[in-house]
């Protein structure tokens, strides 16, 4: 129904029900003229009581319908998602001045007089903005919010806000954590032992997201002073029962409705995160817990012995590992400290474990690469998935993780083979000496020599004699070419290092 129509049907009723009023009270007085008359002093009080309710019904009526539009409404309904939660909602239906605004009732004291003193705050700065420009310009406040965690430690709430005065439109989110056991309002200090380090590891990982995050609204000059991040840009979060999420506003122009959610294991901070917002008992939601798409489950790579202003390149090798070849090429690479990435195959790993143990321990890098090199995209989804997952679990077996780095037998890949990736990273190369089909050491050692460049990536296998013998050869001589021999990871975290820095190497 349009605002006119419900205006014209308000004035209808109300004239009907004066003519209606009018009628009674006319009738009244001609009853109480009969009763004079007749000098029933009883019945002339009834009478006289009667009209005088019948006259304050009326003004009633007549003050309720005129003045309809300027009163507020208070209603309670239940909230849906979490049954032990009241709504509370103020309403004042009038465009001019107007406001719709809820907030839940937890029946906890403390926290709902925290929040009710919220949302009269926001009317009060809502009215003062409208009164500011002569309070007749048309305006709108609605405020809603969502309960998004519910434990038996913590509450997070999320209040979305949309405000428009005199033409001006404004809209933002606020979020708040509650401790319920002390009934306080928490900060990122409140959760953390103030004796650790985890501002700084916090920064380090937000940093590294956003780095990596295709999202819109990012600022980058943010992102490059991620040194500068302090304990306020990250006092929106919520405690669940495996994970802290973050929601980290990156802006830089006051629009706070941009904000990125970040989402991170609490095994990362099991040596900073108090006890209480560690438990799983304590921090499990109350109806049904909340599982985020991406759980931040490492710590980003810290290139601490690698400069970005120098030349970078990443020696890979396939299809190990094997007993004695393989740990030829560690031993070179621990000789010049320099790092390598192997991908590997599920089934040799289960019979030397001891060699990714060594690649771990020297700072090497760890790919899958197939159970036993089949051409993936001519399998089955369900073979797919297993050459995958065997893989994953005998290289966990073997070092404790999983890896993140994934090269698909000959470089094959579809969209059958990504469905069973996950967050996993395709890694293939730009230069191949073809060590597999050359077994001459001075052929592959010219080949890869005469393609080396800055931020290239080198393709090798490990399985054979002669390859591992030119890789003893290669790694010497990049190093002395001044080539930093860095890690798959270490090489994507260098050209993020040098896209920050404004680092524009020229070889």
């Amino acid at each position: 129904m349009t605002k006119e129509r419900f205006s014209y049907k308000k004035n209808e009723i109300f004239y009907k029900l004066l003519r209606l009023l009018a009628r009674l009270y006319s009738r009244m007085i001609i009853e109480v003229e009969c009763i004079m008359k007749k000098l029933n002093y009883k019945k002339v009080f009834i009478f006289l009581f009667c009209l005088t309710a019948a006259v304050g019904a009326m003004g009633l009526a007549i003050k309720s319908l005129a003045f309809d539009k300027k009163k507020t409404v208070s209603a309670y309904s239940n909230d849906q998602n979490y049954p032990e939660a009241d709504i509370q909602t103020f309403v004042k239906d009038d465009t001019k001045g107007g406001y719709s605004v809820s907030r839940p009732v937890l029946h906890i004291e403390n926290i709902d007089k925290q929040l009710e003193a919220y949302i009269k705050k926001e009317i009060q700065d809502y009215e003062k903005k409208w009164k500011a420009i002569g309070g007749k310009a048309s305006s709108e406040l609605n405020l809603t919010y969502t309960i998004l965690h519910f434990s038996k430690q913590t509450i997070t709430i999320s209040f979305d806000k949309y405000e428009q005065v005199g033409g001006k439109k404004q809209s933002g989110s606020r979020i708040f954590t509650y401790d319920i056991p002390s009934q306080k309002k928490l900060s990122i200090e409140d959760i953390f032992a103030t004796d650790t380090d985890y501002l700084s590891v916090l920064s380090d990982i937000v940093y590294e997201e956003l780095a990596e995050s295709k999202e819109e609204g990012i600022s980058k000059s943010l992102i490059k002073k991620k040194n500068q991040l302090k304990a306020a840009n990250f006092d929106s979060f919520s405690v669940l029962k495996n994970t802290l999420v973050f929601y980290v506003k990156t802006d830089e122009d006051g629009d706070s409705s941009k904000t990125h959610t970040i989402a991170i294991n609490k095994e990362l901070f099991k040596d900073s995160l108090l006890d209480s917002y560690q438990s799983k008992d304590l921090n499990q939601d109350r109806v049904k817990e909340w599982q985020p798409k991406h759980v931040v489950a490492k710590l980003p790579v810290k290139n601490e012995w690698i400069d970005p202003s120098q030349k970078v390149i990443a020696l890979t090798f396939d299809d190990g590992p094997h007993p004695s070849h393989t740990m030829s090429i560690l031993e070179a690479l621990n000789k010049y400290d320099a790092h390598a990435t192997f991908f590997v195959l599920g089934s040799r790993v289960q019979h030397y474990p001891e060699v990714l143990q060594k690649m771990t321990e020297q700072g090497n890098e760890i790919g899958n690469h197939s159970w036993d090199h089949p051409q993936l995209t001519r399998l089955s989804k369900k073979k797919i998935k297993s050459q995958i997952e065997q893989t994953q679990d005998a290289i966990e077996k073997a070092t404790g993780t999983e890896p993140d780095l994934i090269r698909p037998p000959y470089g094959a890949i579809n969209d059958n083979v990504r469905e069973y990736m996950e967050d996993m990273k395709v890694t293939l190369w730009d230069v191949d000496p073809e060590d597999w089909k050359n077994r001459s050491k001075k052929k592959i050692v010219g080949k890869v020599m005469s393609k080396a460049k800055d931020g290239k990536v080198i393709l090798m296998h490990d399985i054979y004699q002669t390859s591992a013998q030119a890789a003893v050869e290669i790694i010497k001589q990049l190093h002395d070419k001044g080539y930093q021999l860095v890690t798959i990871s270490e090489l994507e975290q260098v050209k993020k290092d040098r896209e920050l820095y404004g680092i524009d190497l020229q070889e």
